[in-house]
């Protein structure tokens, strides 16, 4: 190892340190040589000082000017935490460290501006900001010597990754000077592949760094037990306080679960509980993680927020709630405890279910085995344009070749073709994002036009300039109000996925009736319910794909399962085992194969059909869309769906129609997956939220190629499969996944079944009005209030709707008790006629009258009129329609040539189908009997 400064040895004994990590030691001499170096280890190694020792070591020998180091974070929570052990160094080191993100105060910006640090911390939005728009602070970059990227792993896999990878070309270009990279990160799988996207077109020798071996972890799977008329909540909470060791991080996948166990263990003996999640404000975040440094905490109920690096003192224990999503999460988790090296790190996983177990222990045999999910880059086009914008404000003028070169030296985009890159410019030439003047583009006037200075004049699609550099989700919600009063807030995939109009939520312990939602507002509109089994949203945090891995690896646990039910290996305590045994015990008694991946089991529950497996999530998800979309084209449009990694179902069908999708051709089946995933509220979702990078401030049409191509690439590379489905139905057509009925529901039924329904988002106004009506009878006050129009809008649509040409025909007629028009269902009149609930409505007072029935033919010059007994018409009602000679009437009224005033008073009705011509005549006179006998 090169020689260490005498300043930095002194630094080392001041700390305390007996040596430098392992780490640190084969980390020293490839960035002392000007390699770029990739260095892969668990949390608590060290990894920082790895990366700074040896920059400091140069620094202190060579004269070196400011901005020389660009210290990159994907958090800024870890901004303040790097720049404070940065800190500890730099004032002794005669250097100096600032940091830079939107929080911090304006004193400390001047700062920085009058004294440049010669180590800046910052996140990929702030060198954003600094490259676009800094043009003063710009200047110091031109200085950079070294770039440290830290939590690598955080990054890769996004849409952040791949705009810090064109940044740091850019940057390159800027300076002139192919500047050292280092990225730092916790285990990986895939180390070469991270090693090229964040090296890029440098032409430095690289080097990974990498600490075999996981560190030594204990874990322990338990499974509540819950007692006869226990609150599951309660029995985890029983739980939960005999695990604690002062301090302890109980890590959940959902902001909900961790405010409900919040609510559970605030009841218990446990004292000095906190809550840590993205949605409690940065004061609080900052007092819990003080809390938890200074010993204060002793247990502290935490999403994701606290996984990566931050510095939270020594943590005795971690408990998972349930078992986390990946195992690169669950690593992460379970990192935080035992924080430093030769630390054993503790952790118990709390289960409530058998799946959870089986979960479980799959992550645990995953981690040790040192498996961990690849990174999974991507080409992101929003990115581009957004860069192309970046690069413009920079230069303020470019010629388009160069922005070319810019972008294709990023590792993500040397695949672009310049043909493709050229029809995105002139397309974002075309909706004025750009303008082209001299062979050069300049930005256009549509730019300032969506993102705006001027925060108090804004439409609401326009966004807050500050949201131009991110690329970071802004975890779009819908708010739930009652009374002009807001409750609560939902995710919007949540709502997009599960909520329709009159179902009934639960939120802070409440239950809810949804009256409307409006997608423009994102808002939900909600009244007090009063019974029913009110669904429990789920935020953000449960929204995460399962693991690959895990599905593989649950098979193989399986296959092994007497070794963890009569073992001596103490992983899983007796409730676990004895939960494994009874779902292991269902398939032998039925003499049935374990649950497996080449093994469907069809099996049926209260009108739902459930296609039980272990299976790839987005495989599950792609096919529940498709059967999903296929019900609601051939049978009814009251479906719903369910995917996991256990399998996919389908409600409300009688029909197999997994067979229906066996039966088409690869071409046919291809496409109808595309369809189903275009029908999805989450390519709505997608398309609503690039739009904007691309300059459409318009809805989007299919002229809009680029950005439906766009948005169906990332719907589909986040939450879908297309080719692995297509293959998944191959291996079931050549008999290689078998396909077994059986009665009643097996386990894996029942883990499916667990799952919330996903219903059809219907964004056609005729179907989400056919929807609402279904069943019943509304006036347009009801309608408009259930589904968030207006009357005026909703009237012409139902007027519309009456016509022969709708595939969703309405008509209306008048509630004689209240005197108000209500609309219904063509299909519905005959069975609202014959109810209790409008019986005065069709129900003729005087039997005795007679009247005449005046039509016009619909698309005719024709006209008739017939005589008839209303005696006649209700006892036989096959001869009265005889009389009409019309299939679809025009208009319809009554008259009476004794009496004037019936044919001022009678209702008069349009685009009638013969079908229901007589309930409308009886409802016609119903009300004239009304008026005239009171």
């Amino acid at each position: 190892m090169h020689k260490l400064h005498c300043k930095l040895q002194s630094l080392i004994k001041e700390k305390g340190w007996d040596d430098l990590t392992t780490v640190q030691k084969e980390t020293f001499t490839p960035i002392i040589e000007g390699k770029n170096v990739l260095v892969v280890a668990p949390t608590g190694y060290g990894k920082t000082e790895a990366a700074l020792l040896p920059i400091f070591n140069i620094m202190l020998r060579n004269e070196t000017k400011p901005v020389a180091v660009l210290y990159i974070t994907p958090l800024k929570a870890l901004i303040n935490d790097i720049t404070l052990r940065i800190e500890w160094w730099t004032s002794k080191l005669g250097f100096s460290v600032s940091r830079k993100h939107g929080e911090v105060p304006q004193k400390e910006k001047s700062l920085r501006l009058k004294k440049v640090p010669h180590i800046l911390v910052t996140t990929p939005e702030g060198l954003e900001i600094d490259l676009d728009w800094a043009s003063k602070f710009r200047e110091n970059y031109r200085n950079i010597k070294w770039i440290i990227i830290d939590e690598v792993h955080e990054l890769v896999n996004s849409k952040r990754g791949a705009q810090l990878s064109v940044l740091l070309e850019r940057l390159k270009d800027f300076t002139n000077y192919d500047f050292q990279r280092i990225g730092l990160s916790a285990t990986i799988g895939n180390e070469q592949k991270v090693a090229n996207l964040i090296f890029g077109s440098s032409n430095r020798e690289s080097k990974i760094v990498k600490v075999e071996g996981a560190r030594d972890f204990e874990v322990k799977i338990l499974k509540v037990k819950q007692k006869e008329g226990e609150d599951l909540w309660g029995s985890t909470a029983k739980l939960v306080n005999q695990l604690v060791e002062r301090p302890t991080l109980l890590f959940t996948n959902s902001r909900f679960s961790t405010e409900r166990l919040y609510e559970e263990l605030e009841r218990s003996k446990l004292k000095n509980i906190f809550i840590h999640h993205s949605s409690i404000s940065k004061e609080e975040k900052i007092r819990v993680e003080n809390n938890l440094r200074e010993g204060k905490a002793d247990v502290v109920i935490c999403t994701r927020t606290l996984e990566l690096g931050i510095h939270i003192g020594d943590i005795k224990k971690v408990i998972m709630y349930r078992p986390p999503p990946t195992v690169s999460s669950f690593l992460q988790r379970l990192g935080r405890s035992g924080h430093t090296i030769n630390r054993v790190s503790k952790g118990e996983i709390v289960c409530l279910y058998d799946y959870d177990i089986l979960e479980a222990i799959s992550l645990y045999e995953l981690a040790k085995a040192g498996i961990v999910e690849p990174p999974k880059s991507m080409p992101y086009m929003d990115v581009v344009a957004r860069e192309i914008i970046g690069i413009t404000l920079q230069y303020g003028e470019i010629d388009v070749e160069k922005l070319y070169n810019l972008i294709t030296k990023s590792s993500y985009y040397k695949g672009l073709k310049f043909d493709k890159f050229l029809s995105l410019v002139e397309y974002m030439i075309q909706n004025g994002l750009l303008k082209k003047e001299n062979d050069k583009v300049k930005i256009g006037k549509t730019f300032f036009k969506i993102w705006r200075f001027d925060k108090d004049n804004k439409i609401t699609w326009m966004k807050d300039f500050s949201e131009f550099f991110s690329f970071i989700s802004t975890d779009e919600t819908f708010n739930l109000r009652y009374e002009n009063k807001t409750i609560g807030e939902i995710d919007a995939v949540y709502v997009y996925k599960h909520l329709r109009n009159n179902d009934i939520i639960r939120i802070s312990g409440k239950l809810w009736r949804i009256v409307n939602i409006d997608i423009n507002k994102m808002q939900i509109n909600v009244a007090p319910a009063t019974s029913g089994n009110g669904e429990i949203p789920i935020w953000k945090g449960e929204n995460i794909s399962k693991s690959s891995l895990i599905t593989k690896q649950i098979e193989k646990v399986l296959h092994i399962i007497d070794d963890y039910l009569y073992g001596e290996d103490s992983l899983i305590d007796e409730e676990s085992k004895n939960a494994l045994n009874k779902l292991v015990e269902f398939y032998r008694i039925h003499q049935l194969p374990l649950p497996n991946t080449r093994t469907i089991y069809i099996e049926n529950e209260n009108d739902e059909i459930v296609y039980a497996t272990l299976i790839n999530e987005k495989i599950a998800n792609t096919l529940s869309h498709a059967l999903l979309y296929l019900a609601t084209k051939k049978y009814s449009l009251n479906v719903s769906a369910r995917s996991s990694i256990y399998g996919f179902s389908i409600k409300g069908v009688d029909k197999d129609l997994l067979q229906d999708l066996i039966n088409l051709d690869e071409k046919q089946l291809k496409s109808l997956l595309i369809k189903s995933v275009k029908r999805s509220p989450l390519f709505f979702a997608t398309l609503k939220e690039i739009q904007y990078s691309f300059g459409k401030i318009n809805k989007v049409s299919s002229e809009d190629k680029i950005i439906l191509e766009e948005a169906l690439k990332q719907t589909v590379n986040k939450y879908f499969s297309i080719k692995g489905t297509m293959k998944y139905v191959k291996m079931i057509k050549e008999g290689k996944i078998r396909i077994i009925n059986i009665n009643g529901l097996s386990p894996l039924g029942k883990a499916v079944l667990s799952h919330s329904p996903i219903k059809p988002w219907i964004s056609d106004l005729s179907i989400r009005i056919y929807q609402a009506l279904k069943g019943g009878a509304y006036t347009v006050e009801e309608l408009s209030d259930m589904l968030g129009i207006s009357k005026k809008t909703l009237e012409l649509r139902l007027k519309k709707m009456r016509k022969p040409s709708s595939k969703y025909r309405t008509c209306n007629f008048i509630d004689v008790d209240t005197h108000e028009t209500r609309w219904a269902l063509l299909e519905d009149l005959k069975e609202i006629a014959e109810s209790d609930d409008y019986y005065n409505s069709f129900n003729p007072i005087n039997l005795d009258e007679s009247y005449v029935m005046v039509m016009r033919a619909y698309q005719s010059e024709g006209a008739t009129e017939s005589v008839f007994r209303v005696k006649d018409l209700v006892k036989n009602p096959e001869e009265f329609l005889k009389r009409i000679p019309y299939d679809e009437i025009l208009e319809l009224k009554l008259k009476d040539p004794n009496d004037s005033l019936v044919a001022s008073i009678s209702p008069k009705y349009y685009f009638v189908k013969k079908s229901i011509a007589r309930f409308l005549v009886l409802n016609a006179i119903s009300y004239i009997q009304n008026l005239k006998f009171g």
